[in-house]
């Protein structure tokens, strides 16, 4: 009973290591400096902004001649004068619904009218009490909106730009013009954006943004390594370094297999498997794969640390300590029990 009992332990043993073998560190197989092909791929998309990005606002302003007639605004402060009819002579403010409050007319709505236009306006409106009334109107304070811009952009310290933060929510608030959604948005697309809005109040203004503080570009490390977690990515970076910033791989990691969740240039998910075994044997970071915003980084278990997952859940919580012990299931030694 006892040849038959070492016999099995050493059947055990040399099994055992046989297993264990096929999940040891890579054995380095290059002898020299080797050169390889292709060269490792691009990022193919731009960086999307995200929560918690801060964008620095610079505001170029330029006013120049323009040929066109202007248009009213908010704020804008108009003189109603009428050639014979003193008494009714205003000066007046368009107010933010767009009217004007006129004697024995009530509100009129003059934004987005010129001058000439608002005159007509008026004339054909009191027709009616005055035979062909004279009106003149005349521009006494406009383009308001670039003076309320001034005094937003002015109360910063960084003079002619201002820093904001795009909110939990996703939207960015920037001066006069209403929030923007900017998560989800290259910086391109939301520069184009703001320049159209402003467009809309003021003429000659320019914005450009810059990204100052990144805070969405990030990849997410899950199973066997040391720290799983969400990682910044503060440059480009490949699945070898995504691991290195969750504290490297355990030694119960499954190396050859492992789970990079990303999408294709359409934006579809894509699965993709790293063996990172075989880049390190090599050492050809040509197979190393960049990785995008909000990639998943996927380290499954190896064979032999799944085969001991089975084994815990499924005989050692399972079956009784005094049944293991008598039919020799127990293959840990309890330390309070050695000689």
């Amino acid at each position: 009973m006892k040849v038959v009992s070492i016999l099995n332990r050493v059947f055990f043993l040399v099994f055992f290591g046989l297993l264990i073998s096929g999940c040891a560190d890579p054995k380095i197989a290059i002898q020299q400096d080797t050169t390889y092909e292709p060269p490792m791929v691009a990022k193919e998309k731009e960086y999307l902004l995200g929560p918690g990005d801060v964008i620095e606002i610079i505001y170029h302003y330029a006013p120049k001649p323009d040929k066109s007639e202007y248009h009213l605004a908010v704020g804008d402060i108009i003189k109603v004068e009428f050639a014979y009819h003193k008494d009714m002579n205003r000066q007046l403010t368009v107010r933010p619904d767009g009217n004007i409050a006129m004697p024995r007319k009530g509100d009129v709505r003059v934004i987005g009218l010129t001058p000439g236009q608002v005159r007509e306006k008026l004339a054909g409106l009191y027709s009616l009490e005055f035979k062909d009334p004279l009106i003149t109107i005349t521009m006494i304070q406009y383009n308001r909106a670039i003076d309320h811009l001034k005094k937003a952009i002015t109360t910063s310290p960084r003079g002619q730009s201002k820093l904001t933060t795009i909110r939990p929510g996703g939207y960015i608030s920037f001066p006069v013009i209403n929030d923007i959604m900017a998560a989800g948005l290259a910086l391109p697309r939301l520069k184009k954006i703001v320049n159209q809005e402003y467009s809309k109040l003021i003429d000659h203004l320019n914005v450009t943004l810059i990204l100052k503080i990144m805070k969405s570009n990030l990849v997410y490390v899950m199973g066997e390594v040391t720290n799983p977690n969400c990682y910044l990515m503060q440059r480009p970076t490949t699945v070898t370094q995504a691991l290195a910033l969750a504290g490297g791989i355990l030694d119960t990691a499954e190396r050859r297999t492992i789970l990079l969740i990303t999408h294709d240039p359409e934006s579809r998910p894509l699965g993709r498997l790293v063996n990172v075994r075989e880049i390190f044997e090599k050492g050809n970071i040509a197979d190393d794969i960049l990785i995008k915003q909000y990639d998943i980084v996927y380290v499954p278990k190896s064979q032999i640390a799944r085969a001991d997952l089975w084994v815990e859940q499924h005989i050692n919580r399972i079956i009784p300590r005094f049944i293991k012990t008598s039919f020799g299931f127990s293959y840990r030694v309890d330390s309070k029990n050695r000689d």
